[in-house]
């Protein structure tokens, strides 16, 4: 899991992304048979155009979920992407769009509806590997 970018340009909202990548990385460690980069690892990343391939190659991992947070006024937009990392080929993706009411019931909302949704599509995308 790559660190979700802020593209919306409000670097204040660095904190809102930094956390539902740390919170994605809990929730998704706690999927059986998962292999999640510690959070450590995934920030080396932040901020760096890197190329799927070549992270799939360096962390050895078959997968790569990579995100964007983007605020407008009091609505917030989060874009996920789960990426195959042989290929660079998107197996899944989903947006959300939230108003920012209660921003620590909308992450988690968010965290639970993406680590609920990622460990289907990986035991999908699994299952046709082999």
């Amino acid at each position: 899991m790559l660190p979700f970018a802020n593209i919306g340009g409000d670097t204040s909202q660095d904190y809102f992304a930094d956390g539902v990548t740390d919170c994605l990385t809990t929730d998704l460690s706690r999927i059986r048979g998962a292999f999640v980069i510690d959070r450590s690892t995934a920030f080396t990343y932040k901020g760096k155009a890197a190329d799927v391939r070549q992270i799939g190659r360096e962390l050895n991992v078959r997968y790569v979920l990579e995100g964007s947070v983007q605020r407008g006024g009091n609505s917030l937009r989060v874009n996920v992407q789960l990426l195959d990392a042989e290929t660079a080929s998107h197996i899944w993706a989903e947006r959300f769009d939230k108003s920012i009411a209660d921003l620590f019931d909308m992450q988690d909302e968010i965290i639970s509806r993406l680590a609920n949704g990622l460990g289907q599509e990986l035991a999908r995308a699994d299952r046709a590997k082999s």
